[in-house]
C-alpha cells in the first residue's frame, strides 16, 4: 500500500539505460499531475519531458498535457547527452529512461499572486515530483530528484517554453544494482526531427 511505498523510497543513484512501459509512463505522469486540493491556484506548472527508454514511445521531447491525458511531441531524437548537461552534467540525466522537467510561466504567476506566486509554483512542482516518485517506486522502478541548468533547460525547450522557468527536475528509470544488475523489473503522435 501507500504507506509501505512511502517507507522504502528513495533516490535512485544508478539507472540501468533499461526502458520502462508506456503505461509505467502514463501511471507516472497521471499520478504527478493530480490537482493539489485545497484552495490553491492550478496548472501553474508544465511538465516538459526527454523520453529515452520508453516502450510505445518515440525517443524525443514531449510536453504533457494533464488535462486530455496526452503527450505533445516537441522533438524526435536521442537526448540522453543533451538531458545529462541540463541536469548539471549528472550522467543520471541521461541515463534514465525519462527525464521530467517541471517548467512554470514565472514572471506571469508573479504577476497574477506576488511573491506568493513564487510559493505556490515550488508547492505544485514539489508535490508533483514528490508523486512521479511515489509513483515510480509503486510501479516497480526508480527517480532520482537532480539539479539543473536553470536557463539551459528553457532554452532546450523552446520555442514551446518561451516565458518558462525551470523549476524541478525528477529522472525515472529502471535502478541498476551494485553489480550492474536492473532491479525492480516487475497512440501517440511521433515527434518530428529538430532542424
Amino acid at each position: 500500500g501507500l504507506g509501505e511505498t512511502i517507507q522504502r523510497r528513495g533516490s535512485t543513484r544508478r539507472f540501468a539505460q533499461a526502458p520502462i512501459g508506456l503505461a509505467e509512463l502514463g501511471a507516472t505522469l497521471w499520478a504527478a499531475s493530480r490537482p493539489v486540493p485545497g484552495d490553491v491556484p492550478r496548472g501553474l506548472v508544465d511538465i516538459y519531458m526527454s523520453a529515452h527508454a520508453v516502450e510505445g514511445l518515440a525517443p524525443g521531447t514531449y510536453l504533457y498535457r494533464g488535462d486530455a491525458h496526452a503527450l505533445d511531441p516537441l522533438d524526435a531524437g536521442d537526448f540522453r547527452h543533451q538531458a545529462a548537461f541540463l541536469c548539471l552534467e549528472q550522467p543520471l540525466g541521461g541515463d534514465a529512461a525519462v527525464t521530467l522537467f517541471f517548467l512554470s510561466p514565472l514572471d506571469a504567476v508573479l504577476a497574477a499572486f506576488g511573491e506568493r506566486g513564487y510559493r505556490l509554483v515550488n508547492l505544485e512542482a514539489g508535490l508533483a515530483g514528490g508523486r512521479a516518485y511515489l509513483a515510480a517506486y509503486a510501479l516497480g522502478f526508480g527517480a532520482s530528484g537532480l539539479t539543473f541548468y536553470d536557463a539551459e533547460v528553457v532554452r532546450f525547450f523552446l520555442p514551446r517554453a518561451a516565458g518558462a522557468d525551470a523549476i524541478f527536475v525528477v529522472a525515472l528509470g529502471r535502478a541498476m544494482g551494485a553489480g550492474g544488475d536492473v532491479l525492480g523489473l516487475k497512440t501517440i503522435a511521433a515527434p518530428t526531427r529538430r532542424s
